[in-house]
């Protein structure tokens, strides 16, 4: 049976394609996950997507919000989760796009692209 590839797919597929760029300094973010805030870091960041480490046991989010203390409030959506670590889609909204100028302005373009 063929599966069929939407414009979702090919939107995700280009998102795994972006560069990641990790930062020499991790950002303090919080996570939303059904209300409740979780503290942790910003470890990596591309155009659409994040990858955050956060303190203690998550459950399983799928929509989230991310609050940032010069970025803003950026809602999103988790696209994987392992443990502490945790994948974020989002979309290119202006508290999206200050956060990614901020990284990218601190960060080391990373040897891998997303996953």
């Amino acid at each position: 049976m063929r599966s069929k590839v939407g414009p979702e797919h090919l939107r995700d597929f280009e998102r795994r394609r972006s560069l990641r760029f990790v930062l020499p300094h991790q950002e303090d973010i919080t996570l939303f996950v059904a209300g409740q805030p979780y503290q942790g870091k910003l470890e990596d960041v591309s155009i659409g997507g994040a990858k955050l480490r956060i303190a203690g046991a998550v459950p399983l989010p799928s929509d989230v919000r991310l609050e940032h203390g010069t970025a803003g409030t950026i809602e999103g959506i988790c696209m994987w989760h392992d443990g502490e670590t945790v994948g974020i889609a989002f979309d290119l909204t202006d508290p999206a796009l200050d956060l990614i100028s901020l990284c990218l302005r601190q960060g080391v373009p990373g040897s891998t692209f997303a996953a």
